[in-house]
This record gives structure tokens, C-alpha cells and sequence, in this order.
């Protein structure tokens, strides 16, 4: 299946209010595609994805937060996973676009041995599952926005062709963050200075 497809859906079921975070990879450009507006940080180092989500999900608790992870990525901080468990977030979905590559520069260990969902049920995350397609993809990913506690969805997908193009302005570097932190003040739940 394919990374455009899986993020359309995951579009189709968020709405204007929850807040979502990418990994730095071609996860960015897609769900910038996807979903414009809303309060999305873009482009997370490799590593930061699925923490900077948890601590987003404490920040902003009635609402679902979203991860748009890659499999390189998570496997740079694996110990994210314990973290999440520990914290059992009600409100925290992690969907890991795993297409076995570090974008241009090889294979991930997913390729091989490496189970990125028994790693996360390992680690205490009870909702956990692995989808090949894109009627598993929807299925999973409207189960997670029901679920109570955090879910952990690894999505088998294709490598990607070619390179997909966003807006640099909004998906990287200060403005990015910028637009961010300008969605955040005018969201609904948010409790700092006005």
C-alpha cells in the first residue's frame, strides 16, 4: 500500500482540533498535502516523533494527538516506546509508516527481523497492530480514535517514488514552528497566556 493513500484516510478521520507531529521524512510532505491546516508540527528529527507526541498528549488531554512516524526514526529512540507505556496517554494514536528504508540510504532492520509492534506491546502498549493494507489501515486507524490509552499502528508501505513537494515555509525551520505555535494559542484547550 502506499504512504499518499494511508495519509488520505488518516486525514478523512482528523479533525480541525487535534494536533499532529511528523517525523522528518517524506511523512512531512504528504500530510502537509493532506492536511494543510490544524495544528501540525512537521519535519521531527529522527527519534523525536512519537516523545514530542507524548508530551502533546499530556499538554492537550481531551484531545487525540497524533504521530506520523517512520520506522528509521523510531528505531533511533526506541526507548520512546517504555515512555509512552509508562505514561498510558488515553489520547495518544502513533502510526509508523514503515517501508523498510531510510529514505535513499539503505534498509531498516524492519526489513529483516525487526517487529516494530511487538517491540511497542513489549514495552507495555496494549493496542498495537501491524496493517498491509489499506482496508486494514482504515479499519485500525478508526479503532485508534476510539480507544482509550494510547495506540500503536505500523503501517506496511511502499517505497517511495520519487520526491513529493510542500511548502518549505510552513513544513520546516522557524516559520514552521512559528505557524505552529500560532495554532496552538488559538486552539480551544489552550491553557497559557492569551
Amino acid at each position: 500500500m502506499k504512504r499518499s493513500d494511508c495519509l488520505k484516510i488518516l486525514a478523512s478521520l482528523v479533525d480541525e482540533h487535534m494536533l499532529a507531529v511528523t517525523s522528518l521524512s517524506t511523512n512531512t510532505p504528504f500530510w502537509f498535502n493532506v492536511r494543510p491546516e490544524g495544528p501540525n508540527f512537521f519535519a521531527l528529527n529522527m527519534g523525536l516523533c512519537l516523545p514530542f507526541a507524548l508530551g502533546l498528549s499530556v499538554a492537550f488531554p481531551k484531545r487525540k494527538i497524533i504521530a506520523i512516524d517512520s520506522d528509521g526514526s523510531l528505531m533511533n529512540d526506541g526507548s520512546s516506546l517504555i515512555t509512552v507505556a509508562d505514561v498510558n496517554p488515553p489520547n495518544l494514536v502513533a502510526f509508523v509508516m514503515d517501508n523498510g528504508s531510510y529514505a535513499f540510504m539503505g534498509s531498516t532492520f524492519t526489513t529483516r527481523k525487526t517487529d516494530l509492534a511487538k517491540m511497542a506491546q513489549g514495552a507495555g502498549i496494549a493496542n498495537t497492530g501491524t496493517v498491509t493494507t489499506l482496508e486494514e489501515f482504515t479499519a485500525a486507524a478508526k479503532q485508534a480514535m476510539k480507544n482509550i490509552g494510547p495506540s500503536f499502528i505500523v503501517a506496511k508501505v511502499e517505497r517511495d517514488a520519487g520526491r513529493v513537494s510542500a511548502d518549505r515555509s510552513r513544513t520546516s525551520g522557524r516559520p514552521m514552528r512559528e505557524w505552529f505555535m500560532d495554532a496552538v494559542r488559538r486552539h480551544p484547550d489552550y491553557q497559557g497566556r492569551r
